[in-house]
């Protein structure tokens, strides 16, 4: 696992709306060509907390999550779980 090869692909991702289309398009292809393994390939799909706690930096991670539209809530609620985190909603109903 290369933490340096998941941040500068996610940064090449949110520079360029070229990277982000082919990314969409065929993302195992582009993350291959990063030489990222077959769980970092899948782990980018659904897995924020996974890549924030391995290694990729959160400003980052979080400029790659809205170039690829993905939900805040489920976003944040991963990194909760991830660092152990609880939300502000579930220490109020407690």
């Amino acid at each position: 696992m290369s933490a340096q090869a998941l941040n500068i692909m996610l940064v090449d991702l949110f520079r360029s709306d070229e990277a982000l289309a082919r990314y969409q398009q065929d993302p195992d292809a582009v993350a291959a060509d990063y030489g990222l393994s077959a769980e970092e390939r899948e782990r980018l799909k659904a897995e924020m907390g996974w890549l924030y706690t391995h290694g990729v930096h959160p400003y980052i991670l979080v400029q790659f999550a809205f170039a690829v539209r993905y939900d805040m809530g489920t976003y944040l609620k991963q990194l909760q779980e991830a660092t152990g985190q609880i939300s502000l909603e579930s220490s109020v109903s407690s």
